[in-house]
Protein backbone atom coordinates (compact mmCIF):
# COMPACT_ATOMS: atom_id res chain seq x y z
CA UNK A 1 0.00 0.00 0.00
CA UNK A 2 2.91 2.30 1.20
CA UNK A 3 5.03 1.21 -2.00
CA UNK A 4 2.06 2.15 -4.54
CA UNK A 5 1.52 5.72 -2.86
CA UNK A 6 5.11 6.59 -2.95
CA UNK A 7 5.34 6.45 -6.76
CA UNK A 8 2.55 8.38 -6.72
CA UNK A 9 3.38 11.27 -4.61
CA UNK A 10 6.70 11.52 -6.52
CA UNK A 11 4.90 12.26 -9.48
CA UNK A 12 2.95 14.99 -7.92
CA UNK A 13 6.06 16.26 -6.43
CA UNK A 14 7.00 16.64 -10.02
CA UNK A 15 4.29 18.05 -11.86
CA UNK A 16 4.06 20.79 -9.11
CA UNK A 17 7.91 21.98 -9.90
CA UNK A 18 9.48 19.53 -7.53
CA UNK A 19 12.65 19.54 -9.39
CA UNK A 20 13.08 23.50 -10.34
CA UNK A 21 12.50 23.74 -6.60
CA UNK A 22 15.06 21.38 -5.68
CA UNK A 23 17.55 22.64 -8.19
CA UNK A 24 17.08 26.09 -6.27
CA UNK A 25 16.96 25.05 -2.92
CA UNK A 26 20.43 23.61 -3.73
CA UNK A 27 21.35 26.22 -5.24
CA UNK A 28 20.42 28.99 -2.65
CA UNK A 29 21.84 26.35 0.63
CA UNK A 30 25.58 26.50 -1.56
CA UNK A 31 25.84 29.96 -2.64
CA UNK A 32 24.89 30.83 1.15
CA UNK A 33 27.93 28.47 2.94
CA UNK A 34 30.08 29.31 -0.10
CA UNK A 35 29.61 33.50 0.54
CA UNK A 36 29.65 32.78 4.19
CA UNK A 37 33.22 31.18 4.32
CA UNK A 38 34.93 32.82 1.73
CA UNK A 39 33.39 36.18 1.86
CA UNK A 40 32.92 35.98 5.66
CA UNK A 41 29.16 37.09 5.63
CA UNK A 42 26.55 36.08 7.95
CA UNK A 43 23.69 36.68 6.30
CA UNK A 44 24.53 36.72 2.34
CA UNK A 45 20.63 37.09 1.11
CA UNK A 46 21.78 39.03 -2.40
CA UNK A 47 23.42 35.59 -3.27
CA UNK A 48 20.76 33.26 -2.43
CA UNK A 49 18.03 35.78 -3.98
CA UNK A 50 20.08 35.46 -7.10
CA UNK A 51 20.31 31.93 -7.08
CA UNK A 52 16.35 30.72 -6.38
CA UNK A 53 15.34 33.36 -8.84
CA UNK A 54 17.37 32.23 -12.21
CA UNK A 55 16.77 28.69 -11.89
CA UNK A 56 13.91 27.54 -14.56
CA UNK A 57 12.62 24.39 -15.56
CA UNK A 58 15.29 24.34 -18.62
CA UNK A 59 18.86 24.86 -18.86
CA UNK A 60 18.46 27.25 -21.69
CA UNK A 61 15.86 29.27 -19.93
CA UNK A 62 18.26 29.25 -16.70
CA UNK A 63 20.83 30.71 -19.01
CA UNK A 64 18.50 33.13 -20.24
CA UNK A 65 17.09 34.50 -16.75
CA UNK A 66 21.00 34.45 -15.97
CA UNK A 67 21.99 37.01 -18.25
CA UNK A 68 19.40 39.10 -18.10
CA UNK A 69 19.08 38.80 -14.14
CA UNK A 70 23.09 40.21 -14.30
CA UNK A 71 22.24 42.51 -17.13
CA UNK A 72 19.90 44.24 -14.88
CA UNK A 73 22.01 44.43 -11.67
CA UNK A 74 25.38 45.81 -14.19
CA UNK A 75 22.83 48.51 -15.71
CA UNK A 76 21.88 49.57 -11.98
CA UNK A 77 25.05 50.13 -11.09
CA UNK A 78 26.71 51.61 -13.81
CA UNK A 79 23.27 54.40 -13.67
CA UNK A 80 24.38 54.70 -9.65
CA UNK A 81 27.84 55.08 -9.77
CA UNK A 82 28.15 58.57 -11.49
CA UNK A 83 24.97 59.65 -9.82
CA UNK A 84 26.08 58.99 -6.27
CA UNK A 85 30.10 60.43 -7.77
CA UNK A 86 28.90 63.16 -9.01
CA UNK A 87 26.17 64.77 -8.84
CA UNK A 88 24.95 67.45 -6.18
CA UNK A 89 22.54 67.73 -3.92
CA UNK A 90 22.03 64.36 -3.05
CA UNK A 91 18.67 64.33 -3.69
CA UNK A 92 19.26 65.73 -7.34
CA UNK A 93 21.65 62.84 -7.86
CA UNK A 94 18.89 60.18 -6.61
CA UNK A 95 16.16 61.70 -8.57
CA UNK A 96 18.64 61.42 -12.09
CA UNK A 97 19.82 57.72 -10.83
CA UNK A 98 16.13 56.53 -10.27
CA UNK A 99 14.55 58.40 -13.42
CA UNK A 100 17.17 56.67 -15.48
CA UNK A 101 16.94 53.24 -14.02
CA UNK A 102 13.02 52.86 -14.45
CA UNK A 103 13.65 53.79 -18.29
CA UNK A 104 16.34 51.25 -18.57
CA UNK A 105 14.54 48.47 -16.89
CA UNK A 106 11.27 48.95 -19.22
CA UNK A 107 13.52 47.52 -21.81
CA UNK A 108 12.19 44.27 -23.56
CA UNK A 109 15.30 42.49 -23.10
CA UNK A 110 14.83 42.29 -19.39
CA UNK A 111 11.35 41.45 -19.30
CA UNK A 112 10.20 41.22 -15.82
CA UNK A 113 14.24 41.20 -14.58
CA UNK A 114 14.09 44.66 -15.54
CA UNK A 115 13.04 45.63 -11.85
CA UNK A 116 16.32 44.40 -10.98
CA UNK A 117 17.56 47.56 -12.73
CA UNK A 118 16.34 50.58 -10.34
CA UNK A 119 16.90 47.96 -7.25
CA UNK A 120 20.41 47.39 -7.96
CA UNK A 121 20.82 51.00 -8.82
CA UNK A 122 19.15 52.41 -4.91
CA UNK A 123 21.32 50.14 -3.12
CA UNK A 124 24.33 51.48 -5.28
CA UNK A 125 23.46 54.91 -4.62
CA UNK A 126 23.35 54.26 -1.00
CA UNK A 127 26.44 52.46 -0.22
CA UNK A 128 28.61 54.87 -2.74
CA UNK A 129 27.54 57.66 -1.11
CA UNK A 130 27.79 56.43 2.14
CA UNK A 131 31.31 56.15 1.42
CA UNK A 132 31.07 51.62 1.75
CA UNK A 133 32.59 50.46 -1.03
CA UNK A 134 33.41 47.07 0.39
CA UNK A 135 29.96 46.71 0.88
CA UNK A 136 29.29 47.44 -2.59
CA UNK A 137 31.82 44.61 -3.57
CA UNK A 138 31.00 42.27 -1.29
CA UNK A 139 27.12 42.69 -2.48
CA UNK A 140 28.12 42.26 -6.15
CA UNK A 141 30.50 39.35 -5.70
CA UNK A 142 27.23 37.78 -3.69
CA UNK A 143 25.27 38.15 -6.75
CA UNK A 144 28.00 36.62 -9.10
CA UNK A 145 28.42 33.58 -7.01
CA UNK A 146 24.23 32.75 -6.85
CA UNK A 147 24.43 33.51 -10.46
CA UNK A 148 26.97 30.98 -10.96
CA UNK A 149 25.52 27.88 -8.24
CA UNK A 150 22.16 28.62 -9.90
CA UNK A 151 23.49 27.70 -13.18
CA UNK A 152 26.02 25.28 -11.87
CA UNK A 153 22.44 23.20 -10.27
CA UNK A 154 20.56 23.88 -13.52
CA UNK A 155 22.90 22.19 -15.95
CA UNK A 156 24.03 19.44 -13.69
CA UNK A 157 21.37 18.40 -10.50
CA UNK A 158 19.26 16.58 -13.33
CA UNK A 159 17.98 18.73 -15.47
CA UNK A 160 14.46 18.11 -17.17
CA UNK A 161 13.95 16.43 -20.39
CA UNK A 162 10.61 17.51 -21.89
CA UNK A 163 10.54 14.58 -24.75
CA UNK A 164 7.77 12.25 -23.30
CA UNK A 165 5.09 14.85 -23.44
CA UNK A 166 5.97 15.91 -26.44
CA UNK A 167 5.64 12.28 -27.69
CA UNK A 168 2.02 11.86 -26.12
CA UNK A 169 1.05 15.47 -27.58
CA UNK A 170 1.68 14.19 -31.22
CA UNK A 171 0.37 10.92 -30.32
CA UNK A 172 -2.89 12.20 -29.96
CA UNK A 173 -2.77 14.39 -33.19
CA UNK A 174 -1.84 11.53 -34.90
CA UNK A 175 -4.66 9.50 -33.53
CA UNK A 176 -7.18 12.24 -34.10
CA UNK A 177 -6.76 13.12 -37.33
CA UNK A 178 -6.96 9.41 -37.85
CA UNK A 179 -10.23 9.34 -36.13
CA UNK A 180 -11.56 12.19 -38.21
CA UNK A 181 -10.49 10.89 -41.35
CA UNK A 182 -11.91 7.64 -40.27
CA UNK A 183 -15.16 9.62 -39.64
CA UNK A 184 -15.42 11.42 -42.74
CA UNK A 185 -15.74 7.95 -44.18
CA UNK A 186 -18.46 6.95 -42.46
CA UNK A 187 -20.36 10.15 -43.24
CA UNK A 188 -19.95 9.51 -46.97
CA UNK A 189 -21.06 5.95 -46.36
CA UNK A 190 -24.13 7.34 -45.02
CA UNK A 191 -24.54 9.85 -46.71
CA UNK A 192 -24.41 12.68 -43.88
CA UNK A 193 -22.91 15.71 -42.81
CA UNK A 194 -19.51 15.12 -41.09
CA UNK A 195 -20.88 17.14 -38.16
CA UNK A 196 -23.19 14.92 -36.90
CA UNK A 197 -20.37 11.93 -36.60
CA UNK A 198 -17.69 13.80 -35.10
CA UNK A 199 -19.25 16.44 -33.46
CA UNK A 200 -19.87 20.14 -34.39
CA UNK A 201 -16.67 21.48 -32.67
CA UNK A 202 -14.31 18.65 -34.20
CA UNK A 203 -12.41 21.69 -36.56
CA UNK A 204 -11.21 23.22 -32.82
CA UNK A 205 -10.66 19.92 -31.66
CA UNK A 206 -7.97 19.12 -34.31
CA UNK A 207 -6.87 22.62 -33.99
CA UNK A 208 -6.37 22.71 -30.35
CA UNK A 209 -4.78 19.68 -30.62
CA UNK A 210 -2.04 20.83 -32.85
CA UNK A 211 -1.45 23.68 -31.37
CA UNK A 212 -0.87 21.37 -28.27
CA UNK A 213 1.22 19.71 -29.90
CA UNK A 214 3.46 22.51 -31.69
CA UNK A 215 3.96 24.04 -27.61
CA UNK A 216 4.44 20.67 -26.55
CA UNK A 217 7.76 20.01 -29.33
CA UNK A 218 9.41 23.49 -28.70
CA UNK A 219 9.26 22.36 -25.03
CA UNK A 220 11.19 19.12 -26.07
CA UNK A 221 13.56 20.98 -28.42
CA UNK A 222 14.33 23.70 -25.79
CA UNK A 223 14.36 21.24 -23.08
CA UNK A 224 17.77 19.13 -25.00
CA UNK A 225 19.39 22.17 -25.80
CA UNK A 226 22.57 22.60 -23.85
CA UNK A 227 21.07 19.64 -21.36
CA UNK A 228 24.17 17.26 -20.53
CA UNK A 229 21.71 14.31 -19.86
CA UNK A 230 22.82 11.17 -22.21
CA UNK A 231 18.87 11.35 -22.55
CA UNK A 232 18.96 14.62 -23.89
CA UNK A 233 21.68 13.99 -26.40
CA UNK A 234 19.67 11.18 -28.61
CA UNK A 235 18.48 12.05 -31.55
CA UNK A 236 15.03 11.41 -32.02
CA UNK A 237 13.69 11.74 -35.50
CA UNK A 238 9.85 11.33 -34.87
CA UNK A 239 10.35 14.77 -32.45
CA UNK A 240 11.86 16.63 -35.74
CA UNK A 241 9.94 19.88 -36.59
CA UNK A 242 9.35 18.47 -40.19
CA UNK A 243 7.51 15.34 -38.61
CA UNK A 244 5.21 17.81 -37.36
CA UNK A 245 4.98 20.34 -40.36
CA UNK A 246 4.05 16.80 -42.22
CA UNK A 247 1.28 16.24 -39.77
CA UNK A 248 -0.27 20.15 -39.32
CA UNK A 249 -0.38 20.10 -43.74
CA UNK A 250 -2.42 16.89 -43.25
CA UNK A 251 -4.96 18.54 -40.73
CA UNK A 252 -5.20 21.26 -42.62
CA UNK A 253 -6.22 19.01 -45.75
CA UNK A 254 -8.59 16.79 -43.42
CA UNK A 255 -10.31 20.06 -42.22
CA UNK A 256 -11.05 21.13 -46.21
CA UNK A 257 -12.17 18.04 -46.61
CA UNK A 258 -15.07 18.15 -43.83
CA UNK A 259 -16.35 21.57 -44.66
CA UNK A 260 -16.67 20.49 -48.36
CA UNK A 261 -18.96 17.78 -46.94
CA UNK A 262 -20.78 20.01 -44.75
CA UNK A 263 -21.10 22.54 -47.24
CA UNK A 264 -21.84 20.49 -50.06
CA UNK A 265 -23.91 18.01 -48.77
CA UNK A 266 -24.25 17.40 -52.66
CA UNK A 267 -20.82 15.83 -53.11
CA UNK A 268 -21.23 13.14 -50.71
CA UNK A 269 -25.21 11.99 -51.69
CA UNK A 270 -23.88 11.86 -55.41
CA UNK A 271 -23.25 8.54 -55.18
CA UNK A 272 -26.02 5.66 -54.93
CA UNK A 273 -25.26 2.57 -52.87
CA UNK A 274 -22.86 0.67 -54.75
CA UNK A 275 -21.51 3.23 -57.03
CA UNK A 276 -18.29 3.30 -57.94
CA UNK A 277 -17.21 6.03 -56.34
CA UNK A 278 -18.80 6.01 -52.92
CA UNK A 279 -17.22 2.70 -51.84
CA UNK A 280 -13.64 3.89 -53.39
CA UNK A 281 -13.20 7.38 -51.79
CA UNK A 282 -14.09 5.99 -48.21
CA UNK A 283 -11.75 3.33 -48.78
CA UNK A 284 -9.11 6.08 -49.41
CA UNK A 285 -10.28 8.30 -46.61
CA UNK A 286 -9.52 5.01 -44.30
CA UNK A 287 -6.19 4.47 -46.08
CA UNK A 288 -5.39 8.07 -45.88
CA UNK A 289 -6.15 7.62 -41.68
CA UNK A 290 -3.72 4.77 -41.46
CA UNK A 291 -0.95 6.88 -43.51
CA UNK A 292 -1.46 9.55 -40.95
CA UNK A 293 -1.37 7.42 -38.01
CA UNK A 294 2.48 6.05 -39.32
CA UNK A 295 3.92 9.57 -39.60
CA UNK A 296 6.36 9.09 -37.36
CA UNK A 297 9.80 9.52 -39.09
CA UNK A 298 11.43 7.76 -41.22
CA UNK A 299 9.65 5.41 -44.13
CA UNK A 300 6.40 5.92 -44.86
CA UNK A 301 3.45 3.50 -44.52
CA UNK A 302 3.51 0.74 -47.01
CA UNK A 303 0.10 1.34 -48.15
CA UNK A 304 0.99 4.82 -49.18
CA UNK A 305 1.60 3.86 -52.99
CA UNK A 306 -1.64 1.89 -53.27
CA UNK A 307 -3.61 4.96 -52.05
CA UNK A 308 -1.74 7.19 -54.48
CA UNK A 309 -2.86 4.60 -56.80
CA UNK A 310 -6.48 4.74 -55.93
CA UNK A 311 -6.50 8.13 -55.56
CA UNK A 312 -5.47 8.07 -59.26
CA UNK A 313 -8.34 5.83 -60.80
CA UNK A 314 -11.00 8.21 -59.03
CA UNK A 315 -9.46 11.03 -60.89
CA UNK A 316 -9.58 9.33 -64.02
CA UNK A 317 -12.23 10.06 -66.41
CA UNK A 318 -15.21 7.94 -66.52
CA UNK A 319 -15.56 7.30 -62.86
CA UNK A 320 -18.05 9.28 -62.05
CA UNK A 321 -21.21 10.42 -64.11
CA UNK A 322 -20.41 13.62 -65.94
CA UNK A 323 -23.16 16.70 -64.46
CA UNK A 324 -21.43 15.26 -60.91
CA UNK A 325 -17.91 14.96 -61.45
CA UNK A 326 -17.43 18.40 -60.19
CA UNK A 327 -17.88 18.12 -56.66
CA UNK A 328 -16.22 14.91 -56.41
CA UNK A 329 -12.70 16.61 -58.20
CA UNK A 330 -13.04 19.10 -55.00
CA UNK A 331 -13.66 16.41 -52.78
CA UNK A 332 -10.22 14.33 -54.15
CA UNK A 333 -7.84 17.43 -54.23
CA UNK A 334 -7.70 17.90 -50.61
CA UNK A 335 -6.54 14.33 -50.05
CA UNK A 336 -3.61 14.40 -53.14
CA UNK A 337 -2.59 17.05 -50.83
CA UNK A 338 -2.33 14.76 -48.03
CA UNK A 339 -0.84 12.12 -49.77
CA UNK A 340 1.51 14.40 -50.73
CA UNK A 341 2.45 15.81 -47.49
CA UNK A 342 2.75 11.97 -46.65
CA UNK A 343 4.91 11.20 -49.50
CA UNK A 344 7.41 13.68 -48.53
CA UNK A 345 10.76 12.52 -47.20
CA UNK A 346 11.13 12.53 -43.78
CA UNK A 347 13.92 12.30 -41.31
CA UNK A 348 15.58 9.01 -40.07
CA UNK A 349 17.22 7.92 -37.49
CA UNK A 350 20.58 7.76 -37.84
CA UNK A 351 22.42 4.77 -38.48
CA UNK A 352 26.23 3.76 -37.20
CA UNK A 353 28.30 2.97 -40.01
CA UNK A 354 30.55 0.05 -39.57
CA UNK A 355 33.79 -0.19 -41.19
CA UNK A 356 34.43 -3.69 -43.13
CA UNK A 357 37.69 -5.57 -42.78
CA UNK A 358 38.86 -6.01 -46.13
CA UNK A 359 38.54 -9.92 -46.88
CA UNK A 360 42.08 -10.12 -49.01
CA UNK A 361 43.89 -8.87 -46.14
CA UNK A 362 45.22 -11.20 -43.36
CA UNK A 363 45.39 -10.00 -39.90
CA UNK A 364 48.58 -10.22 -38.71
CA UNK A 365 48.84 -13.02 -35.62
CA UNK A 366 51.64 -13.84 -33.62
Amino acid sequence: MHGARLPALLARIKQAGGAEAARATVAAGLTWQTCALLLHVGDPYAGAIAAVLIVETTVVATVSAATRYAAGCLLGVLVAIPGALFAEPGMVGLAVVVFAAVLLARHKFLGHYGLHVPTTALITFALVRGRHPDELATHLAEIVLGIAFGLACSMLLFPTVRVRSAERALEDLRLLIARHLDGLADAVLRHERPRKILGPAWEDDLGTALTRARTAMDEAHESMRWNLRPTARRRRSHLDHRVLRTLGDVAGQVSVTGRLLDSHPDAAETSRPGSVFTQPYARLLRTTALCAYSCRGGRPHPALPAARQALARLEAPGCTAPDKAAPDQRLLRPLESALTCLSAPVPTAPTRSHRLLDPLRTSPRR
